[in-house]
C-alpha cells in the first residue's frame, strides 16, 4: 500500500499558501485605510519579514522611519512648505490636499534606501533591489495579517526640506511611505501574465 509522503504534501501546501497570498495581494489607496492598523506588537512582526529580505554583505542598505499620531500635524506643515516650494502660487485646493495626505491610514512609515557605507561590491541599485525586496515582505505580511497597504511617494520625498526635517544622514535619500491599516474597499488592478516579463536570451551578433 502506497503512503503519502507527509514532507512533500507540507511542502505543497507551503507553496500553495505563498501562492495564494502573492496573487491575492493587492494595493489599497491609503485614503480607503482605516483604524484600527498593526498594533505594535504587529508592526515588529511586519518589519521582521521585511528583514528577511536577500541583503548582499549584510550591508542593511534601508530604515523605516514611523510617523506616530502626534507627529502627523507636523508632517502635513512639511507637505504644505514642499508643495509651496514647488509652486509658491499654490492654490487653497492643493494646500488642503497636500496637508491632508498627512493624514491617512492609521500606520505610516518612510523607507530610508542608504548608500553608506561604501561597498564597491554592492552598488546602490542593489541595495535598492533589497529595499524593495524587504518592502515586498512587509506588504505580503501585513496582508497576510488582514490589513491593507500601499507605497506612495511625491515630489516632497525628494525635497531637500524634506531631508532635513527627517534628519536623513548623508548617503541617505526617503524612497516612499507605506500606509497600512484596514481596508475599507479595494480596486483590483490588471496585471500582467508571466509572457508579459519572461523571455529567453538571444546572443547578439559579435
Amino acid at each position: 500500500m502506497a503512503h503519502d509522503d507527509p514532507d512533500t504534501d507540507d511542502g505543497a501546501d507551503l507553496a500553495g499558501l505563498v501562492l495564494a497570498l502573492i496573487g491575492s495581494r493587492q494595493s489599497v489607496m491609503p485614503k480607503r485605510l482605516e483604524a484600527p492598523g498593526p498594533d505594535a506588537a504587529q508592526l515588529r512582526q511586519l518589519v521582521d519579514a521585511a528583514a528577511c529580505a536577500p541583503d548582499h554583505r549584510g550591508l542593511r542598505p534601508w530604515r523605516l522611519v514611523r510617523i506616530g499620531d502626534d507627529q502627523r500635524g507636523r508632517l502635513a506643515d512639511l507637505f504644505e512648505a514642499c508643495t509651496r516650494d514647488r509652486d509658491p502660487d499654490a492654490s487653497a485646493e492643493d494646500i488642503a490636499r497636500s496637508r491632508e495626505k498627512a493624514h491617512r491610514a492609521p500606520v505610516l512609515l518612510l523607507a530610508v534606501l542608504r548608500g553608506e557605507p561604501p561597498d564597491d561590491e554592492v552598488p546602490l541599485v542593489e541595495r535598492a533591489i533589497t529595499l524593495g525586496a524587504a518592502l515586498m515582505n512587509l506588504l505580503l505580511a501585513a496582508h497576510g495579517l488582514g490589513f491593507g497597504a500601499m507605497l506612495t511617494s511625491g515630489r516632497a520625498v525628494r525635497n531637500p526640506r524634506f531631508a532635513r526635517a527627517f534628519a536623513l544622514a548623508p548617503g541617505e535619500q526617503a524612497v516612499c511611505f507605506v500606509s497600512i491599516g484596514s481596508a475599507r474597499a479595494a480596486t483590483r488592478r490588471a496585471r500582467g501574465q508571466a509572457a508579459d516579463f519572461l523571455g529567453d536570451w538571444t546572443p547578439a551578433a559579435d
